[in-house]
């Protein structure tokens, strides 16, 4: 009888085994969708259309500049520099799933050999280049071919719509347009009559003849002495000395390579100069301090752009420890920047979306208005145009002082260094 606890129980049982069937049978006869698997990077990245430099795993990059050549002693580190900010970006994936590789390229500071390695890095397909030289002849070549370029210092990073300043828009195309920053540093410790002293580089006279195109507008200041041929490098700067004392001149702002600028120091020392200001531009390492004997004491350091190593900021502790546990010096003048043009490659492909193009790379940058430098630089960039086609100079800079085999930074960053028209006497950005 169906009523009996038992029948009831085998009843159950039976229906639900007839269930159990029922269902078994339904899930053979309609079985579940298997689940799409989720591409990866490297395979989405395969549907990009072919560009220079870009396959679905890797980017090309490079570095170039001056390995060897009078230049090379001032850009020592650059180009580690720039590898270590590469390897920080691949240990965490990359860039949208894209490892990064650098090659380096040697100009041997030498107009025609910069040239044709340039030539090399487009027939190797690299992507984009970031820059540190002070030779100049292979950006028409890289403007032509939209390789974009990231760099310090020359003119081109203030007029090439593909050339990206890193510190702010070089002035450098115009030498009507010069900023103030420094010969007022210079004043402000006393200087009143200063020589203006470059080597013949293009970055190098350029950056000369602005400095002492302005002295007439920094009232208190006088031009005593233009030297514009003082060798490259390490030299007998005994003349140039000479030349200075029966000047008169109680300040000296050195442009060009650090070993010159050591030489000259020497130079005075040896003649019996005291100067109120000797402002070396790239004087950075103290190193360089213990090889001078003496000679640089009390020397104004300026640096590239980058903020002095030894500052008490975050990101230039970070930057140092990870130099100095690569073994590598982080008070090398060009070697702040090496750094932050390999961060600023990677700030512009990562803007520029899952399929980067040189164009699009580009276009994406030049919108660009807060670059940061990786924390490395005084004061923001923006890529938008300003006084110079490419945005506006650096305002602020962030200056040291040799004391003894010390370079003591200041304890903050200098702004408010004006940039003036000298044709016209006008100051066009404060």
């Amino acid at each position: 009888m169906l009523n009996h606890p038992h029948a009831r129980r085998r009843t159950a049982l039976a229906v639900g085994a007839s269930a159990s069937l029922l269902l078994g049978f339904t899930a053979s006869a309609i079985a579940a969708p298997t689940p799409t698997p989720t591409p990866t990077k490297a395979a989405s990245n395969a549907s990009c259309p072919a560009t220079p430099g870009v396959t679905p795993t890797t980017i090309n990059l490079g570095w170039i500049g001056s390995k060897t050549g009078p230049a090379s002693t001032t850009y020592i580190g650059s180009s580690e520099a720039a590898q270590l900010r590469i390897d920080q970006e691949n240990a965490k994936g990359g860039v949208n799933g894209r490892k990064l590789t650098l090659k380096i390229y040697d100009d041997q500071t030498n107009p025609s050999s910069q040239v044709s390695q340039a030539q090399k890095a487009i027939g190797d397909n690299i992507f984009g280049l970031t820059a540190h030289t002070s030779t100049v002849s292979m950006f028409p070549t890289l403007k032509t071919a939209g390789i974009p370029v990231t760099g310090f210092s020359n003119p081109a990073f203030g007029t090439d719509r593909n050339a990206f300043g890193i510190v702010g828009a070089s002035t450098l195309s115009n030498p009507a347009i010069s900023s103030t920053g420094a010969l007022e540093k210079m004043k402000a410790m006393g200087a009143t009559k200063l020589a203006i002293i470059n080597h013949s580089s293009a970055g190098a006279s350029a950056a000369a003849n602005g400095q002492a195109a302005l002295i007439p507008f920094v009232p208190g200041l006088s031009l005593a002495l233009r030297i514009s041929d003082s060798p490259q490098g390490a030299h007998d700067a005994t003349s140039e000395a000479l030349r200075i004392k029966n000047s008169g001149a109680d300040g000296v702002a050195y442009t060009g390579f650090i070993d010159g600028g050591i030489s000259l120091a020497q130079a005075l020392k040896q003649q019996g100069v005291t100067l109120k200001s000797l402002n070396i531009a790239g004087l950075s390492d103290p190193a360089v301090l213990k090889t001078a004997g003496g000679a640089l004491d009390g020397a104004l350091g300026t640096t590239y752009g980058a903020l002095p190593i030894g500052v008490n900021v975050r990101s230039v502790k970070t930057f140092a420890s990870a130099m100095k546990a690569a073994g590598l010096n982080p008070y090398a003048p060009a070697a702040p920047l090496g750094y932050v043009g390999a961060d600023l490659l990677i700030k512009g492909l990562k803007i520029s979306g899952k399929c980067p193009t040189r164009a699009s790379f580009i276009n994406n940058l030049r919108k660009v208005t807060n670059y940061d430098g990786a924390g490395m630089i005084p004061q923001k960039v923006s890529f938008l145009p300003g006084i110079m086609p490419n945005g506006n100079p650096a305002t602020c800079g962030w200056y040291s002082i040799a004391k003894g085999t010390d370079l003591i930074p200041d304890a903050k960053e200098t702004c408010g260094g004006k940039y003036i028209d000298t044709e016209s006497g006008k100051v066009i950005l404060s």
